[in-house]
């Protein structure tokens, strides 16, 4: 960037056009290793093997949540 703000003092149309390519370089350089360091933090975090996406058989909870209240053996639901 120091080299951007000397060129564009300097008002010398081929320094500043060198500095901006260099700055876009390392500005992509700086993109690309964040973004291979997400895709790699990423992938660690994922489940591998048997237990990636799948659930046992004692996991699975089939259930009906009913909101009730018993008076006098009688069924009154609750206001929402």
């Amino acid at each position: 960037m120091v080299d951007v703000r000397t060129a564009l003092n300097e008002s010398d149309l081929t320094a500043i056009n060198n500095a901006t390519e260099s700055l876009m370089s390392a500005s992509q350089q700086l993109s690309q290793s964040l973004y291979e360091q997400a895709a790699q933090d990423s992938a660690a975090s994922q489940p591998t093997g048997d237990s990636a996406g799948t659930a046992s058989d004692d996991e699975v909870v089939d259930a009906e949540v009913v909101d009730a209240e018993v008076v006098d053996a009688e069924v009154v639901e609750e206001d929402k």
